[in-house]
């Protein structure tokens, strides 16, 4: 048997509204059995890529290849072997939470088991409560349990944790990891970064309807970060920008990161120690840290 190379793969796609491009030539793939995170500001062109994705869209041009089928001319069959989580839920809102998951089973061949699903999402004891009636979290883990009871092969989790608290918000985590670990293949948007940081292997970050990032989150995460603390971070920043423009200045808060694409740091430390000496900046504090998927998320999505 010879293996599927791409679980999800989206050539060329454009979708305008009103005359304007909200997707411009969007293209990545994703491999099977791993957790993709596609990230990016409101208005990036997050939801249009993947609602077209799930097949809730059509595109004005472009392709979408999910589990090796065409995703306008298959999607019988991928309605079968792909699951989907929607943002909103989606949800029926008078019929009880085990109904509810209970018919969405029955339009699967290899449904899970409706109360081993809803023993693992803490919904047990909710099965007779009706949805409208399920808190904000509870609904969002009987979203999610719609969504993987079909036994899906590729899954679409729009924002999985919105409205969870922290210790639900770990539980999810896990079941997406375990996901992953069982062969399935996650794909997820979310505007929290910690989330993407800790379960992505491949992030895609969009902007403006393009592809701004997209490759394994070790490898765009790689490097560090310089970050200044101490007087008026503004200022010091605008005066840093006319010595060393090369260099990528974000401030934060009361901190200014300064970053840069080359490789060589102890280089750049030298040079934004020399720059910080001509402009007689002496009493700062410089420190360098790791850069996190928040860094880069913002060097990105903040650039000019």
């Amino acid at each position: 048997m010879v293996r599927m190379l791409h679980a999800l793969e989206v050539d060329g796609l454009v979708m305008a509204y009103g005359g304007r491009r909200v997707v411009d030539d969007v293209s990545f793939a994703v491999a099977p059995g791993t957790i993709a995170a596609i990230l990016g500001p409101n208005g990036a062109g997050k939801t249009t890529t993947v609602e077209i994705c799930e097949g809730l869209r059509k595109p004005d041009k472009g392709a979408v290849r999910l589990l090796g089928l065409d995703r306008a001319r298959d999607d019988e069959e991928l309605r079968r072997r792909v699951g989907v989580m929607l943002q909103d839920g989606g949800l029926p809102q008078s019929p009880r939470a085990r109904a509810v998951l209970t018919h969405v089973s029955r339009l699967h061949a290899n449904p899970t088991y409706v109360d081993e699903l809803m023993n693992i999402l803490g919904l047990a004891e909710h099965g007779r409560t009706r949805v409208r009636h399920l808190s904000g979290g509870q609904r969002q883990r009987l979203a999610l349990a719609c969504s993987l009871v079909g036994s899906p092969e590729l899954v679409f989790l729009d924002e999985p944790s919105s409205g969870l608290d922290p210790a639900s918000r770990r539980d999810m985590h896990h079941l997406i990891r375990q996901l992953a670990a069982d062969g399935t293949t996650v794909v997820l948007t979310t505007h929290l970064m910690s989330e993407a940081e800790a379960l992505a292997d491949q992030v895609i970050v969009l902007r403006s309807g393009h592809v701004l990032a997209d490759g394994p989150a070790h490898d765009l995460l790689g490097g560090r970060s310089m970050w200044i603390e101490g007087g008026d971070v503004a200022a010091i920043r605008a005066m840093l920008a006319r010595e060393l423009p090369a260099f990528t200045y974000r401030v934060q808060g009361t901190q200014l990161e300064v970053s840069t694409q080359s490789d060589a740091m102890p280089a750049d430390l030298a040079r934004l120690a020399s720059a910080l000496d001509r402009l007689e900046l002496h009493s700062l504090s410089v420190a360098l840290r790791p850069k996190s998927l928040e860094d880069l998320y913002f060097e990105l999505v903040e650039a000019q």
